[in-house]
C-alpha cells in the first residue's frame, strides 16, 4: 500500500515591514511505502516554521475553516457489576417526554423506555469492579422527529428488600458520531460530563444517611450503592441533561505542528512518517517574527 505525496508552494501578500521568509523544502521521495518516513530537506532560514502532513487534523487546506462531515450515533459505556446478589439491578432507559424538572414526582410521570437490550450489562461478576465494554449500539432511532426536540437518558435502579447489596458503576458513558467515509475521524460527541446525570434516590433512602453507601454520581462514574445488609425495597433514578439528535460530525480547525521556533538555528530536514495509504499534500508554513509575512511550501 503507498503513500503519495505532493507539495504545496505558495506565498502569502509581502508586508512592508518584514521580509517575506525565504526558504525551500524537497521531499526524499514522493511515493512511499505504508510505514516508511519521508525526509524533507529545507533551504533557508525563516524565523518559525509549522509543518502540515495533510492527514486529516493537519491539512492546511483546514486551518480556517470546520471539518464537517455526515455521522451516525451510537451509545457505549461501560460498566462493572459486583457482590450481592441483586443481578437485575439496573437498566437503561429514555424518554422524549420528560419536562426537565429533577425531581421524583416529574421523572415517574414520564414515560422511559427501556433500551437495556441494545447494550451489554454485566451479570455479577466478584466482589470489586471488574468493568465490561457495553458495545455500540446504534441510538438514531429513539429521537423524536423535528429540530430541537431531545430525549433524556436515565438509569433505574432497585435493590430487592431483604437482600446483600449489589454495587453497579457506569464510567465513559458517552454519544460517538461515526463517520462512514472514514471511521478514524469519529469522534465523542457527548462525554460523560456532558450528560451531567442526577442521582434521585427515592423509596428506601429516607432513613439512610452515610454518604459512603448512598447511590451518587461523580465526576467519572455513576454509582448504584447501598447498606451491605438491605432490609427493604430502595429505588433511584440517575438523569441525564437533554440530549440532541445530530447527522453531522464537526472536527473543528485542523492543526499544524510547530518545529521550529526564532530561538531554534536553522532547521535542515525534517522526518515524517505515514502509517496510512492516501495522497497528502504537505505544507511547511514558514513566517518571520516581525510582521505576518508567510510563505507555504
Amino acid at each position: 500500500m503507498l503513500v503519495a505525496i505532493s507539495l504545496c508552494i505558495g506565498s502569502c501578500k509581502k508586508e512592508e515591514t518584514a521580509a517575506e521568509p525565504d526558504f525551500d523544502v524537497a521531499a526524499g521521495a514522493t511515493a512511499i511505502h505504508v510505514g516508511d518516513t519521508v525526509r524533507f530537506s529545507i533551504t533557508g532560514n525563516p524565523d518559525i516554521i509549522t509543518f502540515y502532513s495533510g492527514l486529516p487534523g493537519s491539512d492546511y487546506d483546514f486551518i480556517d475553516k470546520d471539518r464537517v462531515y455526515p455521522a451516525t450515533q451510537s451509545l457505549s459505556f461501560i460498566s462493572a457489576k459486583y457482590a450481592g446478589n441483586n443481578a437485575d439491578c439496573a437498566s437503561l432507559k429514555y424518554s422524549t417526554d420528560f419536562n426537565g424538572v429533577y425531581d421524583l414526582a416529574s421523572v415517574r410521570a414520564a414515560t422511559w423506555t427501556d433500551i437495556s437490550n441494545m447494550v451489554h450489562i454485566p451479570a455479577i461478576n466478584g466482589s470489586s469492579a471488574i468493568f465490561e465494554n457495553s458495545g455500540e449500539a446504534d441510538i438514531a432511532g429513539i429521537f423524536p422527529s423535528g429540530a430541537g426536540k431531545p430525549v433524556y437518558f436515565a438509569w433505574y435502579f432497585t435493590t430487592a428488600a431483604n437482600s446483600s447489596r449489589t454495587r453497579f458503576q457506569i464510567q465513559q458513558f458517552q454519544i460517538k458520531g461515526n463517520v462512514p467515509a472514514d471511521p478514524s475521524l469519529s469522534g465523542v460527541r457527548y462525554d460523560f460530563g456532558a450528560f451531567n446525570f442526577q442521582m434521585l434516590p427515592g423509596e428506601g433512602f429516607l432513613t439512610q444517611s452515610d454518604p459512603a453507601t448512598l447511590p451518587r454520581v461523580t465526576a467519572t462514574a455513576i454509582i448504584w450503592d447501598g447498606v451491605y445488609a438491605n432490609t427493604s425495597f430502595k429505588e433511584g433514578y440517575a438523569v441525564s441533561k437533554p440530549i440532541y439528535s445530530f447527522t453531522e460530525l464537526n472536527l473543528g480547525h485542523d492543526k499544524g505542528t510547530a518545529i521550529k521556533s526564532a530561538y531554534d538555528p536553522a532547521l535542515k530536514e525534517y522526518n515524517f512518517r505515514y502509517d496510512k495509504p492516501g495522497n497528502y499534500t504537505v505544507t511547511f508554513a514558514g513566517a518571520n517574527v516581525y510582521g505576518n509575512n508567510k510563505k507555504q511550501v
